[in-house]
């Protein structure tokens, strides 16, 4: 049978606009790059789209000269993403504060992520055509409170950071676990006020390839024993992580599935630094690793639940091996290490 013909008079729908805030991130410009090759048309919001060192990665992308807007993104000026959002039909929110260290941890980290927030959800709220916000809030908004608190060990999206803990006691990297666990609760809290769809993936640490010249903080974590840099094996004595394509293709996955409501724990494997060590050990045999990992205190077993999204229909792709190979392989190309083998 032959296929109908479309009339002359009827004109074929756009492909759907969507606002990435904080696009020239790490996981910002994998997300619009992502977008593109999906067909979407995307506003990027950058801090100065005239500044070409934050720019020209996005401005080369593939679709980004017929599909891709850069605009400047005020993430602490109220209305400072009205024009951002106007008229687009979802918004991926991955603008914040990624730093661990800060002079005052509330003045630069905490606060500015909860304005942001504030201002992000705001503006879509002046914008009727937008159908769903996916805001990328953080495993750190999910998995510092007291262990013992925790049925076996096994956070879940039901699973909040304690707030005054990290205050009291300070764990490194705490401005950082408190900023995200607050700008997604005010997130939610303003998503019902206005009246929006809001959904929230909480990545566990990223790693992989990136687009982005300078080693993202997440890669230099979870490569530290690659690396061999100690200030970071602390950390990651017992972490979990995700490789950066299957992070991105769960952001899209949870904006296009209209199930999809709350929290999505965005993790794929669970491992001590013990077994990331053997990994490492296999992959990259001439690597000199410490004989044992007794510096970093005690390990203690948990482990991030990711059978919502799984259930949902999201299937996580990559290996710990495919995230430690791909990784690397970024950082030699890009001239951050020397090729570990």
């Amino acid at each position: 049978m032959a296929p109908c013909a479309v009339p002359d008079d009827v004109i074929p729908s756009p492909p759907e606009l969507v606002c990435v805030t904080g696009a020239s991130g790490h996981l910002g410009t994998w997300l619009v790059k992502r977008l593109l090759e999906k067909g979407y048309r995307v506003r990027a919001t950058v801090r100065d789209p005239d500044d070409p060192s934050k720019t020209q990665i996005l401005r080369n992308l593939p679709g980004a000269e017929e599909r891709l807007q850069l605009v400047r993104g005020q993430l602490l000026e109220e209305g400072g993403f009205d024009d951002a959002v106007y008229g687009c039909d979802g918004v991926f929110h991955c603008a914040s504060p990624t730093e661990f260290s800060f002079e005052d941890p509330y003045r630069d980290c905490i606060e500015p992520a909860i304005a942001g927030t504030v201002n992000v959800l705001k503006s879509c709220s002046k914008a009727p055509t937008i159908k769903r916000i996916v805001f990328t809030s953080s495993a750190a908004s999910a998995r510092f409170t007291q262990l013992e608190d925790i049925p076996e060990q096994r956070f879940d999206e039901s699973s909040w950071t304690d707030v005054e803990m990290c205050v009291r006691e300070k764990p490194h990297g705490w401005p950082y676990f408190v900023s995200k666990t607050l700008s997604e609760k005010k997130a939610f809290e303003l998503a019902k006020e206005y009246n929006l769809d809001l959904v929230t993936i909480l990545p566990t640490l990223v790693t992989g390839p990136f687009l982005i010249e300078k080693l993202p903080n997440s890669v230099a974590d979870a490569l530290s024993l690659v690396t061999g840099d100690k200030f970071h094996h602390k950390f990651i004595r017992r972490i979990s992580y995700v490789h950066i394509d299957d992070i991105i293709d769960a952001h899209i996955f949870l904006y296009e599935t209209p199930e999809a409501e709350g929290r999505f724990i965005g993790s794929s494997v669970d491992a001590s630094i013990t077994e990331v060590a053997e990994l490492v050990k296999k992959l990259f045999p001439k690597i000199q690793l410490p004989d044992n990992f007794d510096y970093v205190g005690e390990i203690v077993p948990h482990y991030m639940d990711n059978s919502k999204l799984r259930k949902l229909g999201f299937e996580f792709k990559h290996s710990l091996a495919d995230m430690f190979e791909s990784g690397v392989k970024c950082c030699v190309e890009k001239g951050l290490i020397l090729y570990p083998a």
